[in-house]
């Protein structure tokens, strides 16, 4: 099943938990126009109530549902990658989705110099002003047919077989996302789907030594188990705060050598759409990722001043 029929199926199905907002867990003080999570959540409540709405106005209507449900999923590959400046623009990335959806998940050819998205590859990768050699326009290739993939297989695991997110989840969808596209540093067969054993840094930000890292992830699971475990106790969520919550916490353990910001964004939207059925596009365009990327820094600089506390 892919991605789209899941999605379509999801608006049929009930959480385990009730979604409600927890006010107390927002900070709006660093941005002047930031809008109110109370009528960001009242929308966002509207918006799936107007897809339900939509899927059963257009019952039949198959290629007008796949094409709204891809349309969205395009979106959030472009926006990722874009963050990373990976992948290609908003055009080939639709059309690359479409492929990655229609053949199987174990396709695993370059795209051929004779297909048209080739020299449209090519032509995004220029105007980036990235190289244009082949290596590079086939890693451009793999960057969205392997985002596509790592997304479907996370959601056909985490929300339709309803598996908890795991650490065995996440090396395998860090596997699929990396496949054929290599680090700066190394081939993606030698860091794909495995943690990382070299220190890594951001800008400031000095990330869980390597010797740390299995343990930090096997934390990381305890306490989002723990989170949802509790939630459904109570019958209540707040999905927003529990996707940013783990998005957050994965990327400042940083625990693989390459593809840590797609991989937290992979979680967040998965959370999401498990408790709301709705899809969250980052980065899409320059000024989403500055954007996004403000929110990334400010929240990685707190971070590091609770480490350096309880270090003193």
């Amino acid at each position: 099943m892919s991605i789209v029929q899941y999605a379509v199926d999801h608006y049929c199905l009930s959480n385990a938990a009730a979604t409600c907002l927890d006010n107390g867990a927002y900070d709006d003080s660093h941005h002047d126009h930031a809008e109110d999570p109370e009528d960001v959540f009242t929308e966002i409540k509207k918006t799936r109530a107007q897809i339900s709405s939509f899927l059963q106005s257009s019952a039949g209507q198959d290629a007008l549902i796949n094409d709204y449900f891809l349309d969205l999923i395009s979106r959030v590959v472009h926006g990722s990658n874009l963050i990373e400046k990976a992948g290609s623009n908003l055009e080939v990335t639709r059309a690359l989705c479409k492929i990655a959806l229609e053949t199987s998940g174990n396709t695993t050819e370059d795209i051929s110099p004779q297909d048209s998205l080739y020299n449209l590859l090519k032509d995004d990768l220029f105007k980036q002003d990235r190289s244009t050699n082949e290596a590079e326009i086939q890693k451009s290739y793999h960057e969205v047919i392997q985002h596509y993939r790592a997304l479907n297989f996370l959601i056909s695991e985490v929300v339709f077989q309803d598996n908890p997110l795991s650490e065995a989840l996440i090396l395998n969808a860090h596997k699929i996302l990396t496949y054929k596209v290599d680090s700066s540093d190394e081939s993606y067969k030698n860091y794909g789907g495995v943690f990382r054993t070299t220190r890594v840094f951001a800008g400031f930000s000095d990330f869980t030594l390597p010797q740390y890292v299995a343990s930090e992830m096997k934390a990381f699971i305890a306490d989002l188990s723990a989170d949802i475990i509790t939630a459904e106790k109570l019958g209540q969520i707040d999905p927003f705060v529990l996707a940013a919550k783990y998005c957050h916490k994965f990327v400042n353990i940083h625990p693989f050598a390459d593809g840590n910001g797609r991989m937290c964004r992979l979680i967040m939207n998965v959370l999401l759409f498990k408790y709301t059925g709705v899809l969250c596009v980052l980065g899409n365009d320059d000024q989403g990722v500055q954007d996004y990327l403000t929110v990334a820094v400010r929240g990685g600089e707190a971070d590091q001043v609770w480490k350096e506390l309880d270090e003193e």
